[in-house]
């Protein structure tokens, strides 16, 4: 009994060595003209600060941060904000619960520059033994993953699409971001990359029992 306890504890012990967590990090702005929350993950592994991942992801909202900034300035000047009303900038993200070796966190950013709507986008972030995979680190050598995740999407969009997609639908073959969710990987597309705003953000989950011959995780 006591041999299972201490191998139970050891086994404990080595999970958390790689275990991930992320902190929030707040990039908070308001002017006349401008209103700004983000919430940004920081990713730690065992208390060790993960540099690459949580630059990307403070650096794709400040980078939007300052484009907005100067948008909503100029057109400040130009008389488009007479109702009173603020370009907005939004993020927050959370950790998607999930059935693999891999701890999956989900940003989402949101912001209103004017017009009908404003506009969703998100984007995946995955680690596994403590350090971010991307797609490549997820399929064996041989494999085309991004012809087979192509062609897994294509599949659902021909099963479930109807009206719902362009009529010329062009699918990316790279740059997918994704995560995982329960027992599938998802891929996720942002508005307008393969239809219209009111789809949204277009998801499309891959049951891991499908591609899991070519996977080596």
């Amino acid at each position: 009994m006591k041999k299972i306890t201490v191998f139970i504890l050891l086994l404990a012990a080595f999970q958390n060595i790689f275990s991930i967590e992320a902190k929030k990090s707040n990039i908070t702005l308001e002017n006349k003209y401008l209103k700004v929350d983000g919430k940004i993950p920081v990713f730690f592994n065992n208390g060790k600060y993960i540099g690459d991942s949580s630059s990307r992801a403070r650096g794709s909202f400040t980078a939007l941060l300052e484009m907005i900034k100067m948008e909503s300035k100029r057109n400040h000047s130009e008389g488009q904000f007479k109702d009173g009303s603020k370009y907005i900038l939004n993020s927050d993200f959370k950790k998607i619960k999930n059935n693999s070796k891999i701890e999956s966190y989900l940003l989402k950013t949101f912001y209103y520059t004017g017009g009908a709507h404003g506009m969703m986008l998100e984007e995946g972030y995955n680690f596994k033994d403590g350090k971010e995979i991307f797609l490549e680190d997820l399929f064996k050598e041989n494999i085309n993953y991004r012809g087979l995740i192509k062609q897994k999407v294509e599949e659902q969009i021909i099963k479930y699409g109807g009206d719902l997609y362009y009529s010329d639908i062009d699918i990316p073959d790279e740059g997918y971001s994704f995560y995982f969710k329960e027992d599938s990987l998802v891929i996720l597309f942002n508005p307008y990359t393969l239809a219209s705003y009111e789809a949204g953000v277009v998801t499309f989950e891959i049951p891991i029992s499908e591609i899991w011959a070519f996977m080596k995780i």
